[in-house]
């Protein structure tokens, strides 16, 4: 029996607004390439990593809506929240969402029980045909993780390293598809600034979007290259 929630989001922060459709650029397209496979049912697991704040978190979110969207259930969880409950048994049961998104994985080196309830879990998931998606600062053999059988699932995982955020044409891409997402019509002197001065890690960038839409709106103010810098530099 599938669950009945379409999806389930575990974290104290607020939800992240992000769409597959957001990371566009170059170095992104065989990442976003990937996800399609997964959601698709060409792979049954994929494993993503990179530094904090380079996206992972929205990705996994994106993910989610996505595949929300397309009628079927997902849960999004952060093992950093998780791994404060102190009860593995957590995740116990969960293989019956469509998709399960995995974050902060390397929040389990050093929790014996918390590596072999994860490890259960995609052995679960996968007699349920449940898609996974993980993530991590690090490759499944650098993650420091001492259950061996463990590593070994994770490496069947189809493995892709995130984007820094400090490739121009990667910025551009994203930034440009997040505004038109967003409806926010920026001019070309504006746009100039953000890429230059703006965050370039993909997450903060974001973020950081989304902060420029809610002060827009909240300062009733059109999103001009003064009120942006103001915004952006304070």
């Amino acid at each position: 029996m599938k669950a009945r929630h379409s999806q389930m989001v575990l974290n104290l922060g607020p939800r992240l607004d992000a769409r597959l459709s957001d990371f566009a650029g170059p170095s992104w397209a065989a990442i976003i390439a990937a996800i399609h496979d997964l959601l698709t049912g060409k792979w049954q697991r994929c494993f993503v990593y990179g530094q904090p704040d380079t996206g992972k978190t929205h990705l996994l979110a994106a993910a989610c809506e996505h595949y929300t969207e397309q009628g079927h259930t997902t849960l999004l969880l952060s093992l950093r929240e998780l791994i404060r409950t102190n009860n593995p048994h957590c995740l116990e049961s969960l293989e019956h969402y469509d998709l399960i998104a995995l974050d902060d994985i390397e929040m389990i080196q050093g929790h014996p029980a918390w590596q072999e309830a994860l490890f259960h879990l995609l052995n679960r998931a996968l007699e349920h045909n449940t898609k996974i998606l993980l993530a991590a600062r690090a490759m499944p053999t650098q993650l420091g993780l001492s259950l061996a059988d463990l590593v070994s699932r994770l490496q069947q995982a189809a493995c892709f390293g995130i984007p820094s955020g400090e490739d121009d044409a990667d910025r551009e891409a994203l930034l440009l598809a997040a505004l038109g997402r967003r409806n926010l019509n920026l001019d070309p002197e504006t746009i100039r600034y953000l890429l230059i001065k703006g965050p370039h890690y993909t997450g903060l960038l974001l973020k950081h979007l989304s902060f420029l839409e809610e002060s827009s709106l909240q300062q009733r103010k059109k999103l001009s290259l003064n009120f942006v810098k103001q915004l952006t530099e304070h």
